[in-house]
């Protein structure tokens, strides 16, 4: 498809206002869901949810044009990181499990933040970012993929049921939530030209509806209009150097993603990415993980998104995405907005960011079978897949005994996802297994 807009067009004032809009319209609805999903799931109160939606909508914005500029340049946005979405999940729900403080927790995400920020800087300065994201194959990846969609799924789906006053599971809400979750993944699929907006839709009819039925609600949060986020709003980082194996696996991880994202990004757009582009996104993205801990937020990542939007849309112009960024930073300054925001039902985020999540197990599975579905590929991906989730399943505490390496131990997304590269790499070698 030929684009409307090249990414070094100079749009008029009213076209750059026009399509910076639409870029907050594509861009909030796929990535603020998330976010309110590990709100709820960790037991955030309204005001906290509300703080916390806002930091993420000025945190996309000021990540974006942070890589736009001095990043890899690229007309290709920032994304909350589902793989993030799951690691805190992980260390939230076996904290709470074992009775550790909700700042606590959320202390040591923001200390495990700095450390992967730490490492993506030296490993970019030293040249070895670019070999370690070559472990991440394919194969690799499609596992990780699917094994973060089953750990998220667990949550999501006892969101989408649970009732607001907590016992057990609302007959209406299991109604709803299914409905709304069939309904979102239809469109997702079938919609045409209404695809890029689904999730815009599936908040504003699932709302409507769930108000319409008068199911239950909580009650709201008021702020003033104006918000100004404060540095280390949740909290100060509380050390935990066992994190720092969990710390170097998610380098890895972001560095593949990375990669492929802006690859992509830049094949739609047609242009030729200049040689240090890489690099000083990687640079970009070290500074804001350390960024992420300042303004106790969540990690961002290149949208993979990004290309896909750009070939729907047909608008690849920097200087539009670059507005639509500074509104975003707006947006999350805005009090109204973060009361809105709080004010979602749970059963209307948990079912529309689950709808969401297939396209991501779809995308692992697919992933899975690039090289071929053989012998090899099939007994790689399924024993990863059953070693990493049935760790999941395992209580918190499991491993205690362990001391330091509980942290690594617990981690069913970090245990299946190296269980992988160890299989691949060693035990079932392509050129051994031939």
């Amino acid at each position: 498809m030929k684009l409307k807009y090249g990414m070094h067009h100079r749009t008029g004032v009213w076209e750059t206002l026009l399509y910076g809009i639409q870029w907050v319209i594509l861009i909030v609805p796929n990535n603020i869901f998330l976010p309110l999903v590990l709100a709820e799931s960790l037991g955030f109160t309204a005001e906290m949810t509300a703080g916390f939606a806002q930091r993420t909508m000025i945190f996309l914005g000021l990540g974006t044009l942070i890589q736009l500029y001095l990043g890899h340049r690229v007309a290709v946005f920032e994304a909350v990181a589902a793989f993030w979405i799951s690691i805190y999940m992980i260390i939230g729900f076996n904290g709470l499990a074992l009775g550790q403080p909700l700042s606590d927790i959320i202390g040591r995400m923001h200390f495990l933040f700095i450390l992967t920020g730490v490492f993506i800087l030296v490993l970019t300065a030293t040249g070895l970012a670019g070999k370690l994201s070559r472990l991440f194959t394919p194969l690799i990846m499609g596992v990780t993929l699917v094994l973060i969609s089953i750990q998220v799924s667990g949550a999501m789906v006892a969101g989408m049921f649970a009732s607001l006053s907590g016992d057990g599971a609302d007959p209406g809400l299991v109604g709803f939530s299914l409905a709304l979750f069939f309904g979102v993944l239809w469109l997702s699929f079938k919609g045409g030209r209404l695809r890029p907006l689904v999730g815009l839709i599936g908040l504003g009819g699932g709302w409507l509806t769930y108000s319409l039925l008068g199911l239950p609600t909580r009650p709201g949060v008021t702020l003033p209009l104006l918000v100004s986020p404060r540095p280390f709003a949740l909290g100060m980082p509380v050390a935990d150097w066992s994190l720092v194996p969990l710390a170097a696996f998610v380098v890895v991880i972001y560095l593949s993603n990375e990669i492929a994202s802006i690859n992509a990004g830049a094949d739609v757009l047609e242009v030729r990415l200049d040689p240090h582009a890489i690099r000083r996104a990687s640079y970009a993205g070290g500074v804001l993980h350390l960024l992420a801990a300042v303004m106790s937020s969540i990690a961002l990542v290149p949208a993979a998104l990004a290309s896909g939007l750009i070939s729907a849309t047909g608008v690849g112009a920097k200087r539009t995405m670059a507005f639509g960024a500074l509104l975003l930073v707006v947006l999350g300054m805005t009090g109204p907005v973060g009361s809105f925001l709080a004010a979602i039902p749970p059963a209307v985020s948990y079912s529309v960011s689950l709808s969401v999540f297939t396209r991501i197990m779809a995308m692992g599975l697919k992933n899975c079978t690039i090289a071929g579905v053989d012998e090899r590929t099939l007994t790689i991906t399924g024993v990863s897949v059953m070693l990493g989730a049935g760790i999941m399943f395992l209580p918190a505490g499991m491993f205690t005994r362990f001391g330091f390496l509980s942290a690594i131990l617990g981690n069913g997304l970090f245990i299946g996802v190296l269980t992988a590269i160890l299989l691949e790499n060693l035990m079932f070698h392509k050129r051994g297994w031939d």
